[in-house]
């Protein structure tokens, strides 16, 4: 049994926030602020407008801890942005019939997500959370029970290392071999016809950091694989 099969689960609230003790993350503060009251542009915020809907595990104590919260929403992985070369390369790929083949393709977006702290790898207990929590992203993401499909889980990873790498660990793989190349065909080609040369330098300075490289890495999860089988 998980450490989380031991937690309280539920859509995040300001009362569960408020039965809580505080809590943070020191490697992801921003992160950490969105799943607080009183912040700008936090979860309350996209909940009102149906943006996203965000979720927690606390522990079951008097004074309850908060252990992780993520947000979902739904969005569409579109491929119709890329060159035809690529697209086609992607779909044989992801090994999608030639009937079903589309110019997006139905997804599930990770838009935040948090471990706070002193619930992160416990190699003593045994207890890896952030997998975990995963697992269960997964789980809902493909429950029988939803009113809508999603082919795919996608998210656009902070690009460092361990960001990186806990996506890499938890089945995650990059849309694009490297950054030259997404930058190229996510942002580069849009900007000479969709972007006003007036914000194309502000629409780089949000996408580039100080180092020129992107801020982020468009990940995704194939949830196919998780498909017990077709239908008979």
């Amino acid at each position: 049994m998980g450490f989380l099969e031991n937690c309280h689960y539920g859509k995040l609230s300001s009362e569960i926030i408020c039965k809580c003790q505080p809590f943070s993350s020191e490697n992801d503060e921003g992160i950490s602020s969105f799943f607080h009251d009183g912040n700008p542009d936090n979860y309350a915020d996209y909940q009102h407008e149906l943006m996203a809907i965000s979720h927690c595990f606390y522990t079951k104590e008097e004074r309850p801890r908060m252990v992780c919260a993520f947000s979902l929403s739904n969005t569409a992985l579109r491929v119709d942005v890329l060159p035809r070369s690529y697209r086609n390369r992607f779909n044989r790929k992801q090994n999608i019939p030639n009937n079903k083949r589309r110019a997006q393709y139905p997804a599930i977006l990770i838009g935040q997500l948090c471990i706070f702290d002193g619930f992160g790898r416990n190699a003593l207990r045994n207890e890896d959370v952030g997998k975990e929590l995963m697992n269960l992203i997964k789980a809902i993401a493909i429950d029988p029970e939803n009113s809508v499909a999603a082919r795919y889980l996608v998210v656009d990873a902070t690009n460092n290392e361990q960001v990186l790498n806990y996506y890499k660990r938890n089945g995650f793989t990059f849309l694009f071999s490297d950054e030259s190349e997404e930058y190229e065909n996510l942002y580069d080609r849009r900007i000479g016809y969709v972007i006003p040369p007036c914000v194309q330098r502000l629409f780089i300075k949000k996408r580039l950091n100080e180092d020129n490289r992107l801020k982020t890495r468009l990940m995704l999860f194939d949830l196919i694989v998780l498909n017990p089988g077709k239908p008979a």
